[in-house]
């Protein structure tokens, strides 16, 4: 009679009765381990992609944040009235350098921003253009055509100078929602990075925005630009600030537009922040003057 080795025992019963009856058993536990293991690796899943209340909260209080910080800037970049003279410097690695200088004069009032610009260099060039933001309509931008004796009206898509639109000159912040991704101290200075997303129903061909603000003056020290497909159209880096009158302002800003492959710096030159002005030049009036207008 042939023996089996007590290593082969614990393997398998020396009564075949006993021998299948734990082999079910083994079967059923290890059935029901797997089983076990499988409903956890799911229950874990779930878990981690279902939106619970804490995901939900925490999302809230960054998006409220993200909208405070955006409304902060815009509180202390308010002004009944500003004057600026700016200089746009545009580097090609194509074509010479082109220089332009702005006047720009704004008026802002709760529910209204009305924005007129005047190349004043290089003589030859006549662009005025008045720009009108209402709250909850589209921005409209005026321009006359001397040509054509006419006004043009177009929205804040067109390009300018330096490929730059006149959403980005303007800001047009209303046309996003926000949310704060990070906060976190840089040299000593809290920074808040802040994203945008087109509202629905928004038109602009810039989808997503990220800009990082300062926390001691909440003044932007960078803003990056994407397109739809995530692709980052332009990039603005603030180099020096300058306080006129205690308001901040971005003394030089250093841009790359990636879509042209074109550098441009906008530099600060003087500004104004008077009590009153002739709102007379807030009209297209004044723009067909200025357009028709030869230095």
């Amino acid at each position: 009679m042939q023996y089996t080795s007590v290593n082969s025992a614990s393997r398998h019963s020396l009564i075949p009765g006993r021998m299948i009856h734990k082999t079910r058993r083994q079967r059923v536990l290890s059935y029901s381990y797997r089983l076990l293991l499988v409903t956890l690796a799911l229950c874990l899943l779930n878990a981690c992609k279902q939106d619970t209340p804490v995901g939900r909260d925490n999302a809230a209080i960054s998006q409220a944040r993200g909208g405070e910080i955006v409304a902060e800037y815009l509180k202390r970049d308010a002004s009944l009235y500003r004057k600026q003279r700016v200089r746009l410097t545009i580097i090609s690695p194509t074509e010479p350098q082109q220089v332009y200088e702005l006047e720009i004069w704004r008026k802002q009032v709760p529910d209204e921003t009305l924005t007129l610009t005047k190349c004043v260099l290089p003589p030859e060039e006549s662009v005025a253009a008045l720009s009108i933001e209402k709250k909850g309509e589209p921005t409209v931008n005026v321009s006359y055509i001397s040509s054509t004796q006419q006004f043009r009206e177009t929205g804040t898509e067109k390009m300018f100078f330096g490929g730059l639109t006149a959403q980005e000159l303007l800001g047009e912040w209303d046309k996003y929602d926000y949310t704060l991704k990070e906060e976190k101290d840089v040299n000593g200075v809290k920074m808040f990075n802040v994203e945008g997303t087109l509202k629905p129903g928004a038109s602009s061909v810039i989808a997503r925005t990220r800009t990082i603000f300062r926390g001691d003056t909440y003044m932007p020290a960078e803003i990056h630009l994407f397109n739809s497909n995530g692709e980052e159209l332009r990039t603005f880096q603030v180099k020096s600030y300058r306080n006129v009158s205690g308001h901040d302002l971005m003394g030089l800003i250093e841009v790359d537009n990636h879509s042209r492959n074109l550098k441009i710096n906008i530099e600060t030159l003087s500004a104004e922040f008077p009590e009153k002005a002739d709102d007379q030049m807030f009209t297209r009036e004044r723009v067909k003057q200025l357009a028709m207008q030869r230095k």
